[in-house]
């Protein structure tokens, strides 16, 4: 393992990686321990080599940038939509000509697709986990972590070909360089512009508008909190409080004390701003709280919901032919939007090798086209 973390450093490394047709790629980020999260490593393995580069030094990674974004090297990851969001957030970096381990598990039908899980099945290496949770933004970094880091890389070009053998024996080849080819197009988005994120939590979809309310006031206070802390918001208080007491709807200091998610030291700390957040919610006039938000179409049109059930046991059953995940071959909201549409080209999500696998049978299931609703 060598350490990158000055400029000529990483010119040199650079240099001797650029002249390797693949190259394994992969990074840490301190997102269990921040709120603004930041890439604090930049794992890249070639034959013989295994780099970790430091970012947090400010040195110029225009040259790993470059060969991101060089079509004729091939770049493998696992799990590359996060790495490549955070990648171009924090600096402009794109991606070209990539191989995601993950998606190859996913299209060879394994259940367990993490890459400890890949790396015991192709390699029966056993990967500690030791440092799975750890602030990657501290320094100096221990021999232990970096060589944690240096793991997830080592074996990727390996663990790539024998995949990739898989698939072309099976003919998914071609349905996993459609997948990798959608990679290139990712791009970081700022979530919950919308501020709607507490739709996220889990549990709220039957509260009343009134528990809805609640339920943003306590998350929208928590995000304020930890943006202002840069912790992350669960470390500020966990997502059982905000529902409890949304769902109790508990406007007082005896209410608050039955909340049993609040603990002793969150009550003596939060009490008083909670019970204000809570009040000023159930003052809202009516216009202003929350809908209930049923997002999935299917579930308030019953017609659509027969179609979407019909074209669900039609991808299962081919799922099960093909010893696929049922999401992978074609995920939910792509059933609805093709019951909607009654068209498979009016649905961009939908890729072309899952056309060419599910889509004659699906169209037949739903019959002539119907007009879009």
């Amino acid at each position: 393992m060598i350490w990158v973390d000055t400029q000529d450093a990483l010119d040199s490394a650079m240099k001797r990686v650029a002249s390797h047709p693949k190259v394994a790629v992969d990074t840490e980020a301190d997102s269990l321990h921040s709120y603004f999260d930041k890439v604090c490593l930049i794992q890249i393995s070639i034959p013989g080599e295994d780099l970790v580069i430091d970012p947090l030094r400010k040195i110029d990674l225009s040259a790993f940038g470059a060969i991101l974004a060089d079509g004729g090297m091939t770049k493998i990851l696992h799990g590359a939509d996060y790495d490549l969001r955070i990648l171009n957030r924090d600096f402009g970096f794109t991606i070209a000509n990539v191989i995601d381990t993950m998606i190859c598990a996913q299209l060879l039908g394994y259940e367990a697709i993490g890459l400890a899980a890949l790396l015991e099945r192709y390699f029966t290496i056993t990967v500690d986990k030791t440092h799975q949770r750890a602030d990657w933004a501290m320094r100096p970094l221990p021999r232990s972590m970096l060589e944690y880091a240096a793991s997830d890389t080592r074996n990727l070009v390996a663990l790539a070909d024998k995949m990739r053998e898989e698939l072309m024996a099976i003919g998914r080849w071609d349905w996993a360089k459609e997948e990798f080819a959608r990679l290139e197009s990712i791009r970081f988005a700022e979530k919950d512009v919308d501020g709607e994120g507490f739709r996220r939590l889990k549990g709220i979809s039957a509260f009343d508008r009134r528990s809805l309310a609640i339920a943003r006031a306590l998350y929208d206070w928590r995000d304020e909190l930890a943006r202002s802390a840069d912790r992350p918001p669960f470390k500020i208080f966990g997502n059982d409080i905000i529902l409890e007491v949304a769902r109790t709807k508990a406007a007082t200091p005896e209410a608050l004390h039955d909340v049993k998610a609040l603990a002793p030291a969150h009550r003596r700390r939060y009490e008083r701003e909670i019970l204000r957040r809570v009040r000023e919610a159930m003052a809202l006039p009516e216009e202003s709280l929350p809908e209930k938000g049923e997002s999935k179409p299917w579930m308030r049109d019953k017609s659509l919901e027969t179609r979407v059930s019909k074209l669900k046991d039609i991808r299962d059953k081919k799922a099960k032919e093909l010893k696929i995940d049922p999401g992978v071959l074609a995920p939910r909201h792509v059933l609805a939007a093709i019951a909607t549409t009654g068209n498979l080209d009016e649905v961009p999500a939908m890729r072309d090798w899952q056309k060419r696998v599910l889509g004659d049978d699906l169209m037949r299931a739903l019959g002539p086209r119907r007009p879009a609703l």
